[in-house]
């Protein structure tokens, strides 16, 4: 049976932290089965000041929206507390963000309240373990403008076939380039305006306990600056921004953004600039 639980406010970084560090007690077993839960807020508008810290992070452009990623780190404190709750069974730490897909109506305005959902998604076994979705849902008068579906990891043993990621982006194709070079502290900083802060992004020793050789990017973070690079590019709002993680980020790095126009918008991958290391493709339209 679904379970739901509706909050006031969003809830407070401290207290989730703690508890995603109490996850870590959780046995999920061999075949950990991820129940149908939803939460959510009827009232949600951004932080002006927040969100001129995040796009200065990310390197976005103050404008009157937000940027297509930013509803989903407004919606984060809300995955965690769903995934801080009893019936959940994975621990947090650790897990993986693998894919992302989202959609959007139009760009959300930073004048508008909105109503914010998240529920937990389908699973499957990969080779790396199982993976889940997690929905997150931005309303405005009952109408849902802005679906963001998230791909979660968490690793254990698993069947030696496993469901390929989307979408496939071939480095070799993209013929623009643009070079980056993400310092040691980009971890922390995007943590600091994203209320993130699960430790395989914040230092090598945290990294280390949780089976990483160094500590990595957030995944989000490196997506939003890749639409920030190529939304310039796109010449409007993008309505669809489409991507799989390949290979983690590790800090301090130098990498290059190559894209390519297609009909409907950018095909675009991160790479790194000394290796053929794909880090993430997609596309933006």
């Amino acid at each position: 049976m679904p379970i739901n639980t509706m909050l006031e406010q969003i809830p407070s970084a401290l207290p989730l932290l703690l508890k995603a560090a109490g996850t870590g007690r959780r046995k999920p077993g061999r075949e950990p089965q991820i129940p149908a839960l939803s939460t959510g807020i009827a009232s949600l508008r951004a932080d002006a000041a927040k969100l001129a810290a995040y796009c200065q992070v990310c390197g976005f452009e103050p404008g009157e929206t937000l940027p297509i990623t930013y509803p989903a780190v407004l919606a984060n404190p809300l995955a965690m507390h769903l995934m801080s709750q009893p019936e959940f069974p994975l621990p947090m730490l650790g897990i993986v963000h693998v894919r992302n897909l989202i959609e959007q109506k139009r760009a959300l305005r930073i004048d508008e309240t909105y109503a914010v959902s998240v529920r937990t998604g389908g699973s499957r076994r990969v080779k790396a373990g199982l993976e889940f979705e997690l929905v997150i849902e931005f309303s405005l008068e009952g109408e849902v403008l802005y679906t963001c579906t998230m791909g979660v990891l968490h690793r254990m043993p698993g069947p030696k076939q496993g469901g390929g990621s989307r979408p496939a982006a071939p480095p070799a194709q993209l013929a623009e380039y643009l070079a980056l070079d993400i310092p040691e502290n980009q971890g922390r900083r995007y943590a600091a305006v994203s209320g993130d802060y699960n430790p395989i992004h914040l230092y090598t020793p945290t990294a280390k306990l949780l089976g990483f050789k160094r500590h990595i990017a957030h995944g989000m973070w490196s997506l939003a600056r890749c639409a920030a690079l190529l939304q310039a590019e796109l010449g409007r709002e993008p309505t669809v921004l489409d991507v799989s993680f390949k290979q983690p980020v590790f800090l301090p790095a130098k990498v290059a953004v190559k894209y390519q126009r297609n009909a409907a918008g950018l095909d675009f991958a991160l790479l790194a600039r000394s290796s053929d290391k794909v880090h993430l493709g997609g596309s933006l339209r």
